[in-house]
């Protein structure tokens, strides 16, 4: 397998990886929603813990925990939107983290990719030249660009 093709393969799977992540982040949104307008408040901030459980299960556990301490330090209004307003804010940083981290093991892996890819042409143009240097009928000739006038 080339080195090109595991550098798209590895692209993919991080836009996967980002794509998940943006599901699970609009579904936690769309989860707190509730049907009955007057117990909304009591049920979104139920909701707000199960959907950082439901985040924490995609392993991102440190996120997880550090949503609930951020939670359990600030007072929380009664009034559904605010508390949709602070999740969908807590949900944004964790996709940015996630996505940040995601971003970091891609250039690594890229940077890998490269140089392996590199230490690959440097070792079959070595190939080459010991081919064409070690077969007479493939020497350089006048008017070739490898031609050294001898």
């Amino acid at each position: 397998m080339s080195q090109l093709t595991k550098m798209l393969i590895a692209s993919t799977f991080i836009a996967a990886a980002g794509f998940a992540t943006a599901q699970t982040a609009t579904s936690s949104g769309e989860m707190q929603h509730s049907p009955s307008g007057a117990m909304a408040a009591p049920t979104g901030s139920a909701t707000s813990g199960d959907a950082s459980g439901a985040t924490a299960t995609t392993g991102t556990t440190a996120a997880g925990t550090g949503m609930a301490a951020d939670t359990g330090a600030k007072p929380t209004s009664s009034d559904p939107y605010v508390q949709k307003r602070e999740s969908d804010a807590t949900a944004k940083k964790e996709y940015k983290d996630k996505k940040k981290i995601a971003k970091e093991e891609y250039k690594q892996e890229k940077a890998a990719a490269k140089s392996d890819l590199n230490s690959e042409k440097q070792t079959s143009k070595a190939d080459r030249k010991a081919a064409i240097a070690a077969d007479p009928t493939k020497a350089a000739k006048p008017g070739d660009l490898n031609y050294s006038g001898k």
